[in-house]
């Protein structure tokens, strides 16, 4: 079993983080090593995650259910990866808290792991984990950051038009 938590602030109202949690491209970078996913059903993503661990490398399905949310506030995520080393089932329940003009996006998750992938060090897993959630983090910043310079820039348009 390995258990992740942890949190960071992200530069957009939690108003405008809401929705986008929800988003298959958004989603994505909130799952390590995910490479596609496409919402199959209202609650129901599935896609391919890549792993590049040694003897555990590969390319593993996957199925995200938005098990509960209250919104705008906090959900809960479960799902499996299912692939030729392994499986990994657990959840990750994600809290946002409004700052003002940002938000901490709060996480903790879950998981059991079996076959072979589950001979790696807990500890070792947990570390990759977080370094891929961190940049996914990043990623999900930079885009709200130029999300946010494309309003600004469009409200100056719209005020000498």
């Amino acid at each position: 079993m390995i258990n992740i938590s942890g949190n960071y602030l992200l530069e957009s109202p939690r108003q405008r983080v809401w929705p986008l949690l929800f988003e298959p491209d958004w989603l994505m970078g909130m799952i390590p090593g995910c490479e596609e996913l496409v919402q199959v059903a209202p609650n129901e993503y599935r896609g391919q995650i890549r792993v590049g661990l040694a003897a555990v490398s590969g390319v593993y399905d996957t199925c995200v259910l938005i098990k509960e949310f209250e919104q705008p506030y906090a959900c809960c995520f479960e799902g499996e990866v299912i692939g030729p080393t392994g499986t990994i089932k657990g959840e990750a329940i994600f809290h946002l808290d409004d700052t003002g003009q940002s938000c901490k996006l709060n996480y903790t998750a879950n998981a059991l792991i079996t076959g072979a992938l589950a001979k790696l060090n807990p500890r070792f897993i947990e570390g990759a984990v977080q370094t891929l959630l961190q940049i996914g983090f990043r990623k999900m910043n930079q885009r709200l950051r130029s999300m946010t310079a494309e309003i600004i820039e469009l409200n100056h348009f719209d005020n000498y038009t």
